[in-house]
C-alpha cells in the first residue's frame, strides 16, 4: 500500500446564516465584519494576516448524485458536480472520507482519463476537532454527459465497482436534494510559520437555494495550510490549532456549532429532515 501524503490540512466551521441574509453587498458586508472579528481574536496567536473576504472568485450551482438506497453515501463516498455559471465548465469529484487514515487512502481513485492533477488526500478538520481523512480525484466532464445509472459513475471512475458490493450497475442514480447555487469568497489569509514562510488561505463558502439567492442555507468558514512533503512543524500546527479553538469559543456570536455541514444539508433535505 503506498503511503499518501498529507497535501493539505482544512479547518472548517458553521456560521449563523442569519448574518448573511441579504443580496450580494449584504453579503460582502457581513463577510468583511466576520473577518475583523476573526482578526481580533487570532491576533495573539498568528504572525500575521492580510486581505479581506471581499473578493468573490466562483459561482457554481452543486449537485450530489446518489441511488434511493444511497449507495455512495453509505459507502463513505460522496459523488459531486460543479458548474460554472460563468464558464459553463463542468467538473465531477469522488472523494472517500473517513476517521483513518490508512481506510481512507488504501483505494484506486483513478479517473478514467488517467490524470493525477485532479488527486488529493486531505485532512478535513471539523467543530469541535472531528478529523475526516479525504481521498478525492475530479475530471472534467462533457456539457452534455448524463448522469442515470450506477454505470454512468463507474464509468468515470472503473476502480470503484471493487468497493460496492450487492449492486446493480442498471440502478438509477439522481440528484440529491435540490441544486445549490455556490458563492465562494476568498482574499484572505494569516502566516502560521516564518521560516519558511507558510500561510493559511481563508475562504467563506455560502451556499443558496437555487432560487433564492438571498438568503443562505448554508455558510462555511474555512482556512487550510499545505505542504507537498508533508513537514508539518509543531509550532505551526499548534497555532493552526489555537486558531480553530478561538474561533469556536470566542466567536460565539458568529459561529453555529449546532449547525449542519454542507453534505449533512442535502442529504436532511432529499431525506425531508430540513424542508
Amino acid at each position: 500500500m503506498n503511503r499518501e501524503k498529507i497535501t493539505s490540512r482544512e479547518y472548517k466551521v458553521i456560521l449563523r446564516k442569519e448574518h448573511f441574509v441579504g443580496d450580494e453587498r449584504q453579503l460582502l458586508k457581513a463577510s468583511k465584519a466576520f473577518w475583523q472579528s476573526f482578526k481580533q481574536v487570532a491576533v495573539d496567536i498568528v504572525l500575521d494576516s492580510e486581505g479581506d473576504l471581499e473578493k468573490i472568485v466562483d459561482r457554481r450551482e452543486i449537485q450530489l448524485y446518489d441511488t434511493k438506497k444511497q449507495l455512495f453515501y453509505n459507502k463513505n463516498y460522496i459523488f459531486r458536480e460543479r458548474y460554472d455559471v460563468l464558464t459553463h465548465k463542468r467538473e465531477v469529484t469522488l472523494k472517500f472520507r473517513h476517521l483513518d487514515r490508512y481506510v481512507s487512502q488504501d483505494r484506486d481513485m483513478k479517473a478514467n482519463n488517467h490524470s493525477e492533477k485532479g488527486y488529493k488526500f486531505e485532512e478535513d478538520i471539523k467543530s469541535p476537532f472531528l478529523v475526516l481523512y479525504s481521498f478525492s480525484s475530479t475530471q472534467t466532464i462533457p456539457i452534455d454527459e448524463n448522469f442515470s445509472k450506477v454505470r454512468d459513475v463507474l464509468r468515470l471512475y472503473p476502480s470503484l465497482s471493487d468497493e460496492f458490493t450487492n449492486y446493480n450497475e442498471d440502478e438509477n442514480i439522481k440528484s440529491v436534494g435540490n441544486i445549490i447555487l455556490e458563492i465562494v469568497l476568498k482574499g484572505a489569509k494569516f502566516r502560521i510559520r516564518k521560516n519558511p514562510q507558510l500561510d493559511c488561505k481563508c475562504a467563506l463558502i455560502v451556499w443558496y437555494a437555487k432560487d433564492d439567492d438571498e438568503k443562505p442555507v448554508v455558510v462555511e468558514f474555512s482556512f487550510r495550510y499545505g505542504d507537498d512533503s508533508e513537514n508539518y512543524t509543531k509550532k505551526a500546527s499548534q497555532r493552526a490549532y489555537d486558531v480553530f479553538y478561538k474561533l469556536q469559543h470566542k466567536l460565539e456570536d458568529w459561529v453555529d456549532i449546532e449547525s449542519e455541514t454542507k453534505t449533512s444539508y442535502i442529504y436532511k433535505v432529499a431525506q425531508g429532515v430540513i424542508k
